[in-house]
């Protein structure tokens, strides 16, 4: 990426981008001063930060952000085609997300703020810390490539958003349940550190769920190629 597109890209994303992870991680770490102060156990509170809260707003922000640009049309003619664009932003949004992910999870691993899975709890220290990046890098990652997918498939961002926000409520209040007789869904759990820390498929999990996100990527760039479709998208809202 050129440094011209960087900045310009950086400035169209700006505050809407770089705000919204910061404030979940600031709020639950609010939370958890607060529910110390009662007595309460904060880690559950603050891995949900990092596992449940951080994925869905970027997601949501992806789904919000990828097509959306006032200068859509202008750049539609442009040699350097708008897919490649769209999938900077997502790279740039992706990176800042990892940023305040990998942050919170070591403040979190090395001041023992929260827990491991405890599948991998009798690893060696290092292999915790490095594996346990999977904790938010997964859902992250998957929030993310099905909300930029669905916006790119619906043409709507409030679609996006709802779709996002409904796989969200029935993870959090269904998943558990309905894994005691549908096993096929262990692959679809996408927040097995929070709500079952001591699932045994956990690291088969969130390779999955990194495998399922990776596969969405090019597929949302063959999609990217329709420019009737982006327009359509960008101009849903």
């Amino acid at each position: 990426m050129n440094t011209q597109l960087l900045r310009y890209e950086l400035r169209l994303l700006g505050p809407k981008v770089i705000l919204p992870p910061l404030v979940v991680i600031v709020l639950f770490a609010a939370l958890a001063v607060l529910l110390h102060i009662l007595g309460v156990n904060t880690s559950h509170a603050l891995m949900a930060s990092q596992e449940m809260f951080l994925p869905l707003a970027m997601g949501a922000i992806v789904a919000a952000t990828g097509l959306h640009d006032p200068a859509l049309e202008l750049q539609l003619t442009m040699p350097t085609s708008y897919r490649r664009t769209a999938m900077y932003r997502f790279l740039l949004v992706l990176i800042w997300a990892a940023c305040v992910g990998f942050l919170t999870n070591t403040i979190l691993f090395w001041f023992n703020l929260g827990y491991q899975p405890q599948q991998i709890t009798s690893w060696a220290l290092g292999w915790q810390f490095l594996v346990g990046q999977l904790i938010w890098l997964a859902p992250l990652l998957w929030f993310m490539s099905i909300g930029f997918f669905i916006t790119i498939l619906t043409h709507s961002i409030s679609a996006s958003g709802a779709v996002l926000g409904g796989i969200w409520i029935l993870e959090a209040l269904f998943i558990k349940n309905l894994l005691e007789t549908n096993a096929w869904l262990q692959p679809l759990v996408l927040f097995p550190t929070t709500l079952m820390p001591d699932a045994s498929f956990w690291l088969t999990n969130r390779l999955e769920l990194l495998a399922m996100a990776v596969i969405l990527l090019p597929i949302n760039w063959l999609l990217l190629r329709n420019n009737e479709n982006l327009l359509k998208s960008a101009s849903a809202e």
